[in-house]
């Protein structure tokens, strides 16, 4: 080809060539980003919570002098499960490479580590701490729902009153209650972390595929417009999303735009060729649109078309709906009736409109033919024959003939002698 080169056998113009390292690159950061910036900061979260945790354990004891046997088991199990936490979040050069698969598993499991030790540390914990961490457990009870916050604000004001075993038990449990609400919405994020994880990754590779099929440019201007689009929305926000979901919802908006600005287009040159829109500026998109597309003069305004619908995420979305109502309207018929009308009451509402059509034009025929016998005059100036009121208007047999709706006035109503 003489636009392009070849690659281990695979011959194919510049463009896709680029559209394809291009696509690659963006699939290597963002396994980067995931790995160091998002597993990598949340494994040295927990690290430093694990630390914190033991630190603040030890002070809130008694003097080493004073602690029981039953605490100091107590300590000991603490100690166990703080180990076992930090085994679970190790940042080795092997646990870099499993981060690849990473999906926050471990660092769940860490944080359960540190609760369950957090809980057993309080039935060696001094009194004065005691009383402190109940104090502290009112205010979050805000953590909580409702109605299990309501059953605990007063379990724990009673506690507050008497540090004893009692008061232990009822803060072990709260912390227990309290956890797992914690630990709930973590494993919430995570698995929408893991979620939009996997949405970038089908859509990297149907990206992928359009790139060799030769849409490279239009996929970059989409992208260009995602990525604008995203910039301007974190700027704006002054609260993001916590535990790296922020990550996960900055990477699929470059590929959302560059997926959506493909689907938009040929959008676009359906409704183009069907004339239902007109964009005599751009040309015949179903022309433009045939791969591959380099990047010339003729396609700017194609491109920048691209990068709009990249850049407003709804814009695909309210098109999509406007040409749903539009097809609507054309496959409605004529004589369609009201909605939920079956084809044999349409008929008989026909037919209903015909007949009180009859009657009509035959109440107007009597009406007429009385008019007639008032202007004649009374019944003794007229020929010795049956009165015209008895007569029988409706019999076939003494019926005037009809005539059309056309016959001038004088053959409908005779001339009427005056005197």
């Amino acid at each position: 080809m003489s636009d392009g080169f070849c690659v281990g056998g695979v011959c194919a113009p510049a463009s896709v060539w680029a559209g394809v390292i291009l696509w690659l690159l963006y699939g290597l950061l963002f396994l980067f980003i995931r790995v160091f910036l998002v597993a990598g900061m949340l494994r040295e979260l927990t690290r430093a919570e694990i630390e914190g945790t033991r630190c603040r354990i030890e002070l809130e004891q008694e003097r080493s002098e004073e602690i029981l046997p039953s605490e100091k088991n107590v300590l000991n199990n603490v100690t166990k499960l703080l180990d076992e936490a930090n085994n679970k979040v190790s940042w080795t050069f092997v646990d870099k490479v499993k981060a690849l698969f990473w999906n926050g598993g471990a660092e769940l499991a860490a944080w359960r580590l540190i609760h369950e030790a957090e809980r057993l540390a309080v039935n060696a914990m001094a009194t004065p701490h005691l009383k402190a961490r109940l104090q502290r457990a009112l205010g979050d009870l805000s953590e909580l729902p409702p109605a299990r916050r309501t059953a605990w604000e007063k379990r724990l004001q009673e506690a507050m009153g008497h540090a004893n075993e009692e008061a232990r038990a009822i803060l072990s449990a709260f912390l227990a209650d309290l956890y797992e609400a914690r630990d709930e919405r973590f494993m919430l994020v995570l698995k929408l972390q893991n979620l939009l994880t996997f949405m970038v990754l089908v859509g990297l590779l149907i990206g992928l595929a359009l790139a060799v099929a030769g849409y490279g440019p239009i996929l970059l201007a989409g992208a260009v417009g995602g990525l604008l689009s995203r910039m301007a929305r974190l700027y704006k926000e002054r609260e993001t999303p916590d535990y790296g979901l922020s990550w996960a919802t900055v990477f699929p908006a470059s590929l959302f735009g560059a997926l959506s600005a493909w689907a938009g287009l040929h959008l676009v040159a359906i409704l183009q060729s069907q004339r239902i829109l007109s964009l005599e500026a751009l040309g015949t998109l179903s022309q433009l649109l045939i791969p591959p597309i380099a990047l010339q003069k003729d396609t700017v305004p194609l491109l920048a078309l691209g990068a709009l619908f990249g850049l407003s995420e709804r814009l695909l979305d309210r098109m999509v709906e406007k040409t749903e109502e539009l097809w609507k309207k054309q496959e409605k018929k004529p004589e369609e009736g009201p909605p939920g009308e079956t084809p044999e009451e349409i008929v008989r509402r026909m037919q209903l409109r015909l007949e009180t059509e009859e009657q009509e034009k035959d109440g107007v025929r009597a009406t007429r033919r009385m008019t007639l016998d008032v202007l004649q005059g009374p019944e003794k100036d007229r020929p010795s024959e049956a009165p015209r009121d008895r007569e029988k208007p409706d019999s076939p047999t003494d019926a005037p003939p009809s005539l059309p709706p056309s016959a001038p006035s004088e053959v409908l109503y005779p001339r009427i002698p005056t005197r």
